[in-house]
């Protein structure tokens, strides 16, 4: 279980860096919002690399 900041955190990183909408993130429970972050998250990498 994640906590309310780490959400928190989370829902702003995907909403200003990937666009998504912060009313279906809301709706998410924690197992698909940690999964979606860390989707999220290695693409920006990946594209940080090239």
């Amino acid at each position: 279980m994640i906590s309310e900041n780490e959400r928190k955190n989370m829902v702003h990183f995907l909403i200003m860096y990937c666009g998504s909408n912060p009313n279906q993130l809301q709706t998410l429970n924690d197992f698909l919002l940690e999964r979606t972050y860390d989707f999220a998250y290695s693409r920006t990498i990946m594209d940080c690399d090239f």
